[in-house]
Parts: C-alpha cells; sequence; structure tokens
C-alpha cells in the first residue's frame, strides 16, 4: 500500500544512452552509402565479429539446454507418465462409473414402491451390519 518510487542513476542512465547513440551514430556512418567498409571491418575483426554476429552463440546454446536436456531427459517422461498412468488412471474412473451407471440405472424408476423397498432393504442391511460389528467386540 505504499507508493510507487523510482529513483534516477544518472551516474548508469547518462553512459548508457551515449554509448547507445554513438553506436547509432556510427552505425549510420558505416551504412549511409553502399560500401566495402563493412567488409573490411569484418575480416578485421575476425572472431570477435563472428561470434557477435551469431550473437555469441547464446541461443545455440540455449537450443541445446532446452531441446536436448530439458525436453529429451525431462518433459518426455513427463509426457509419458502423464498419458500412460495419469490419463489411464481418469479413463479407468470414468469407465467404472459408466459400469456402475449402467447397472444401477434400474433403481431409478419413478415407482415409489420400489424407492421405498430398497430403502428399507439398506436400512436393514445397515442395522444387521452395526449388530453384528457389536456383537464381535
Amino acid at each position: 500500500m505504499k507508493p510507487f518510487e523510482a529513483v534516477m542513476h544518472y551516474n548508469i542512465a547518462i553512459p548508457s544512452v551515449l554509448i547507445g547513440l554513438a553506436g547509432i551514430a556510427l552505425a549510420w556512418f558505416i551504412y549511409k552509402k553502399p560500401s566495402d567498409m563493412p567488409h573490411r571491418i569484418a575480416n578485421r575483426l575476425g572472431m570477435a565479429y563472428k561470434a557477435a554476429f551469431h550473437k555469441f552463440y547464446i541461443d545455440e546454446v540455449y537450443m541445446f539446454v532446452t531441446h536436448r536436456i530439458l525436453f529429451n531427459l525431462v518433459s518426455r517422461p513427463i509426457a509419458w507418465f502423464d498419458r500412460h498412468v495419469i490419463d489411464a488412471t481418469m479413463d479407468g474412473i470414468g469407465n467404472v462409473v459408466m459400469y456402475a451407471s449402467r447397472k444401477i440405472k434400474g433403481f431409478q424408476s419413478g415407482y415409489i414402491q420400489q424407492y421405498v423397498a430398497v430403502s428399507i432393504g439398506a436400512a436393514l442391511f445397515l442395522l444387521l451390519f452395526v449388530l453384528y460389528l457389536i456383537q464381535n467386540n
């Protein structure tokens, strides 16, 4: 519940902006008209230019770590477990419910006499079960 406070660090902001503007000015100077200057600079810098051109191979390292390591060693086994264990369990529960509902759907007939008979039968069963438990303890 406090107001947002932002602090400007000019000793960081000013040099950063000046370096960015210098890079823009240098790029404009080099590329303002077609010439072979960019190729000469690239040849002089050699491996440093190649590494910078390929963004220091960060994308390649990222793809290796995510696809080869995380996807193959972590995500693929988790996906298998999800498909074969979790989904199979949920499908099994659904099949049991469907089977049970097919078996008991006749109980819901709309006849009150049948409902009363089932209720009394269930109450008698519970009473006998409780008496059995009391006698055996």
